[in-house]
């Protein structure tokens, strides 16, 4: 550590404001962070669950359900709420939802919302951290395509704390709303006079509004004091950030070590802290025809090849599955591309301008930014592992899709 940044450290530690930005984050604390679960997307279906039935504890009836509804149709110019079999502000001025049944879990679903008398049927996906599962989505809606067919009103909603990019057709048919939607709501029940909210009612959802301010990092003076703090001692501050994230990318490294190491279908390759590479199986099994059909070097053992680059990059802020067309015979790497842009429906990074050393040609996220800026905030290892081995797994899946696509291509 230098002098300078030495000195900077000593500074912040005894600045005024970085005491009261301290006192700050300590006044943050509510009950769902006491409970440990406030990441958690169980107990948070639980909250709306409650919050918006017309015969809980809370006695707002159904105004919290229909203002739910109400804030999406300001916001989106009157729209309906839905496609061809949505609500619509007209729909909506006409019903009361006092018979509203909001069933949890139901046939794996997180929340659906049941209006015999109105014919209404909502189905809400929650995700805080996760994303989609591949085909969750339309397996949802084809069950309540089914079982509600005699409902008016069906509706699909996808809630998540931040955007999400959704896949194929879910995106034509899921809404997608993000908890800033919730945060709306929360705010216009404890502002309203038109309702009379107890304390109780009041504290409950006033303790659910800090949570998710503080997960969105919506505390405007806290925003404010870090910014300044930045500017003031952003060497300081960079070299703590160096230095966290690099034993916490190291523990990542591992764990995707482990994740190689007990997978059948591929084998361990030169790897570093960085880069933890592997090389499927197929390729040891099958070396005699790719060095036939001109695609491997005949004269190169496998474990010194690297034309054939599969590895995990690993940052300081995220995590990419890299395959690449490595360092190598020209007219391999040529063949091997001619390979690769016949199938770009595959390989979604091979038609950029063709590197002379080391080629993307397909790219897969194993942990986004977000969720590696989360890890390193709460130091939940065992959540962030159940992530990286889901779309490891994924992964596996698309290595066998890359084996079919190669000897289909030689045959």
């Amino acid at each position: 550590m230098t002098n300078g940044v030495e000195r900077l450290l000593k500074k912040l530690i005894l600045d005024d404001d970085f005491s009261h930005l301290l006192s700050l984050t300590n006044k943050e604390i509510n009950l769902m962070d006491i409970l440990k679960v406030s990441h958690k997307e169980l107990q948070h279906s639980n909250f709306l669950a409650w919050l918006m039935s017309p015969n809980e504890s809370h006695n707002l009836g159904d105004c919290a359900f229909k203002e739910f509804i109400k804030i999406y149709f300001k916001e989106n110019e009157f729209e309906s709420l839905g496609g061809d079999t949505g609500l619509s502000v007209f729909d909506y001025i006409n019903f009361d939802f006092d018979d509203l049944v909001i069933k949890r879990e139901y046939k794996n679903i997180d929340l659906i919302f049941l209006s015999e008398k109105n014919k209404f049927c909502m189905v809400v996906e929650n995700k805080i951290h996760s994303t989609e599962s591949k085909g969750q989505l339309k397996k949802y809606r084809d069950f309540v395509e089914k079982e509600f067919s005699n409902y008016k009103h069906r509706i699909y909603l996808y809630l998540s704390l931040k955007e999400q990019n959704l896949s194929g057709d879910d995106s034509d048919y899921y809404i997608q709303i993000t908890y800033n939607h919730i945060i709306k709501l929360l705010n216009t029940l404890l502002a309203t006079q038109q309702i009379s909210i107890s304390e109780q009612t009041r504290f409950v959802l006033q303790q659910y509004l800090q949570t998710l301010k503080s997960m969105l990092n919506q505390n405007e003076e806290i925003e404010t004091l870090t910014k300044e703090l930045y500017k003031k001692y952003k060497a300081a501050f960079d070299l703590v950030f160096k230095y966290c994230a690099t034993s916490e990318s190291e523990e990542l490294s591992s764990f995707l070590q482990e994740l190689i190491e007990s997978e059948t279908s591929i084998v361990s390759f030169q790897s570093t802290k960085s880069y933890v590479r592997f090389k499927p199986k197929f390729i040891y099994d099958k070396v005699g025809v790719l060095k036939e059909k001109g695609i491997f070097p005949k004269d190169e053992d496998i474990d010194d090849d690297w034309i054939y680059l599969f590895e995990f990059n690993i940052r300081n802020n995220c995590i990419n599955f890299d395959l690449k067309i490595g360092d190598g015979d020209s007219d391999i790497r040529s063949k091997i591309l001619d390979i690769y842009q016949n199938n770009s429906h595959f390989f979604n990074k091979v038609n950029k301008k063709f590197s002379l050393k080391w080629h993307l040609s397909f790219q897969k996220e194993i942990l986004r930014r977000d969720e590696f800026e989360r890890f390193i905030e709460t130091g939940n290892i065992e959540e962030t592992k159940i992530i990286i081995t889901r779309r490891f797994q994924e992964l596996i899946e698309k290595i066998k899709e890359y084996e079919k696509i190669i000897f289909n291509e030689l045959s």
